[in-house]
């Protein structure tokens, strides 16, 4: 492969990560915007109520089903489809600071294993001709230093 078409093949992965950033922040805002209609909405109903709820904290919740205390009749499970909407009485917290970080830890996790990849290979190499390990007949040193 050519170092023309590495870089063709580069700028190729490069759009497409640019690509995906974008629908990433698209998606981003949608649920942001969806969440402070959910939040106006709350505070409409019952502004009493100042406290937060975590994200995590939410997600618990609606992943558990609910059923009514005194009949016992399931209201609410993720698996089923239901005729209930759940609306939490409390605000929801917004994070995406953690997606920016998990990004950047990625590439450096790479990098470390590729670099331990290629020691392992270069100590498993045996020179064919003075039979030592760690490096090919090429860079030998006996061959190199003994005359033509």
């Amino acid at each position: 492969m050519s170092i023309l078409e590495l870089s063709k093949e580069i700028d190729k992965l490069a759009k497409i990560i640019n690509e995906k950033n974008k629908e990433l922040e698209t998606l981003q805002k949608n649920y942001d915007s969806k969440l402070h209609t959910i939040n106006k909405y709350i505070e409409s109903i019952s502004p009493s109520t100042t406290g937060t709820v975590p994200e995590e904290q939410l997600i618990n919740a609606i992943s558990k089903p609910i059923e009514c205390p005194h009949c016992h009749q399931k209201l609410w499970d993720n698996q089923e489809k239901s005729t209930f909407l759940l609306i939490p009485k409390q605000k929801i917290d917004t994070k995406f600071d953690t997606t920016v970080a998990v990004r950047d830890e990625q590439p450096q996790q790479l990098t470390t294993s590729t670099t331990s990849n290629k020691q392992k290979k270069k100590t498993n190499i045996v020179c064919s001709y003075c039979k030592m390990t760690g490096h090919t007949r090429a860079k030998c040193h006996k061959r190199l230093n003994t005359p033509v």
